[in-house]
């Protein structure tokens, strides 16, 4: 896909992804007001009418809080330029000038922590991504502990071959008591691997490929279907994009100014188009996606059992048994980044469904958990639902991660525990850094303010969001030694994977 992660979690079989010591050791803030003045205003005092120093405190600057007094801040200068300490305002009439680095209710679900809790009957994580056609992947599969009481959703994307996906899940198998899966859009490519397949099955067609895939999951013992587990509801629901999803605005120039040039289509991103036989129906089109949604009836999780469907009867919070789904893409725009912020600004035409959000709709989940963008991700939207997104990626991606966020616990990515039969959600991780993006600034894909990567790539003349807003753990040093050397170990891989990324995006625009 391209994944970003700016200069930007468990540990043992138990653990849970865990804030990260760099961004919580202090109370740190970020400057967000200001980018066409030159900063933020700075006095001496708390007081508006003490005296103001010449220089302001810069757009991008992190701060770390030394006193709050009201809507007045006094800080000392962590990274960027201005006072090296003073007073500001957090925010002028409803701007906000600076906001908390991390929310002040980090994760909304740290009560799951609670000794005082008991101990649930089942815990459910979450992992996407997997890409097994990479041996690291594969490795990483075997490497995993056993997780106790535990139940695993595999949100897409495991593998090419039906032979990687057989393998990739009876190692899960091994590793977790229960294991869901879904598809994604790679194991429908059917143009390659077919090789490795034919002691598996034979397909002359993505579909064909699909029913193979449906009996092999059956044979490996893999659960496609709803079951109730412990108490809560688990249901997979299928879909394919179609680009007319995205209602967005394309990539925003400055006014009166022109892109330098325009993004590529997003055709271009999709090895997709190339690589799925779908009969006539062109790829990306809504007639595919409507036939793909269809899915969910030949695999037998609609109808809906008639047992959950009386559980959904009450609203969300009322339930007998909370709901939990899943998916490989994505049923809302507001769980992708902006263009703005993507080395491929048309990614979002090929990422989401309106019809997998019309059964997401349906079902009203207590949580809903999803894969294919390659982000991490974690935010609760106007519906009520929590949506998060655990991926392990690429190992390029990985060691962008690592290299940003340098902890053990970055660095084991195991997958990610989302909630457990108490009802509890658990804890979120500094690692979602675009998701954690929109608590510092908000969503205005109409605004020309690109990432400095997005703006060297299509528009040089664009203002730019500093790197502190977007992601502020690379611009903070290590919080250990051994943190330290972790990001050395994977900095020269990320930054060469970083530059690849950037020529590919340059070259497909036709640069």
């Amino acid at each position: 896909w391209g994944v970003h992660v700016p200069w930007v979690g468990g540990s043992a079989a138990r653990a849970r992804p865990v804030a990260v010591p760099m961004l919580q050791q202090r109370r740190l803030w970020v400057v967000v007001g200001g980018s066409d003045r030159g900063g933020v205003i700075v006095r001496t005092g708390p007081e508006l009418s003490s005296l103001q120093l010449d220089a302001r405190l810069s757009y991008g600057a992190l701060v770390e809080q030394k006193e709050l007094e009201g809507d007045r801040l006094r800080y000392a200068l962590v990274v960027g330029s201005g006072p090296q300490e003073g007073w500001i305002s957090m925010r002028l009439k409803s701007k906000d000038l600076a906001v908390p680095v991390l929310p002040e209710e980090f994760a909304a679900g740290k009560a799951c922590d609670d000794p005082g809790k008991p101990t649930p009957e089942m815990t459910f994580y979450a992992i996407s991504d997997v890409h097994v056609e990479r041996k690291e992947n594969m490795a990483w599969i075997d490497g995993l502990p056993k997780f106790e009481n535990s139940t695993l959703l595999v949100a897409g994307d495991l593998g090419v071959s039906l032979h990687q996906v057989d393998t990739a899940l009876r190692m899960f198998k091994d590793k977790f008591d229960h294991v869901f899966y879904c598809y994604g859009n790679h194991e429908t490519w059917c143009k390659v691997h077919v090789a490795a397949d034919s002691a598996i099955a034979s397909y002359s067609d993505s579909y064909e490929k699909l029913a193979a895939l449906r009996e092999l999951c059956d044979r490996v013992g893999v659960i496609t279907t709803p079951r109730l587990i412990a108490g809560v509801w688990i249901v997979p629901v299928l879909g394919w994009y179609h680009t007319d999803w995205d209602v967005e605005p394309p990539l925003q120039p400055p006014s009166g100014q022109s892109l330098d040039r325009e993004p590529p289509d997003a055709e271009r991103c999709a090895t997709d188009t190339h690589a799925c036989k779908w009969g006539g129906l062109e790829n990306g089109s809504r007639e595919l996606a409507k036939k793909l949604d269809l899915e969910n009836e030949h695999w037998g999780i609609w109808p809906l059992p008639e047992s959950l469907l009386d559980n959904l009867r009450d609203p969300p919070g009322q339930r007998k048994h909370p709901v939990v789904t899943f998916s490989h893409f994505l049923p809302r725009n507001e769980l992708m980044p902006e263009k703005r912020f993507l080395f491929h600004p048309n990614l979002p035409k090929i990422v989401g469904s309106e019809f997998l959000r019309q059964r997401v709709d349906q079902l009203k989940p207590d949580l809903h958990v999803f894969g294919h963008t390659h982000f991490p991700w974690d935010m609760t939207l106007d519906d009520g639902v929590r949506y998060r997104s655990w991926p392990l990626g690429t190992p390029e991606e990985q060691a962008r991660r690592i290299a940003s966020i340098p902890t053990e616990e970055t660095e084991r990515w195991l997958p990610a525990p989302v909630f457990d039969s108490n009802g509890s959600h658990h804890r979120s991780s500094e690692s979602c850094w675009f998701s954690l993006m929109y608590t510092r600034i908000k969503r205005e894909p109409e605004s020309c303010h690109m990432a400095d990567y997005v703006a060297a790539a299509f528009c040089r003349r664009a203002p730019t969001v500093p790197g502190t807003i977007i992601s502020p753990h690379g611009c903070l040093p290590p919080a250990s030694d051994e943190d330290r050397l972790r990001r050395e170990k994977y900095t020269e891989r990320s930054s060469g994977s970083m530059r690849r990324e950037v020529h590919r995006a340059s070259i497909t625009s036709g640069r």
